[in-house]
């Protein structure tokens, strides 16, 4: 009997540490697409702030709880779906965290360069939320805003 306790507690954990780093594989992976995606908004000339939302809704699925909204104002996933592009015509910080906030997005760090060098970083936990580590993803385009774009301090 003490064997086979022994046996399901580390065939238990073995799953429990395979599960979490399952979920740091999608991260980097999310992280490399949320990197081309800001890459490619950088490359047609958005701003700063769009592009970090821009990878803000690209890496929701491994962004952790929802913390706005909540409670009473909690919405399903349909309803969810429906707010990304009001988020995304948000002009600024207040604004966009009034209709969505997860808790990764407060350890993203987005810089997008000119869109030729974008990298990415995001903070993510095994366990409990103490233990943060960063993954990083990276990605470029060719930049061709200047071919198409005027300058308007916007």
């Amino acid at each position: 009997m003490i064997e086979t306790v022994l046996a399901v507690l580390v065939v238990s954990f073995a799953f429990i540490v395979l599960f979490r780093l399952s979920y740091m594989l999608v991260g980097k992976v999310l992280l490399e697409h949320a990197a081309m995606r800001v890459a490619r908004a950088r490359s047609v000339g958005f701003n700063d702030f769009m592009c970090r939302k821009v990878a803000r809704v690209a890496l929701i699925p491994v962004s952790g709880k929802r913390l706005w909204p909540t409670g009473d104002d909690a919405i399903d996933w349909n309803m969810e779906l429906s707010r990304i592009p009001i988020y995304m015509s948000t002009r600024d910080e207040s604004i966009a965290r009034g209709v969505f906030e997860y808790e990764g997005w407060n350890w993203l760090t987005v810089e997008p360069g000119d869109g030729t060098d974008t990298k990415i970083s995001q903070g993510f936990s095994l366990f409990d939320g103490t233990d943060r580590f960063s993954l990083d993803g990276k990605a470029g385009v060719e930049n061709n805003a200047s071919l198409y774009m005027q300058d308007n301090g916007l």
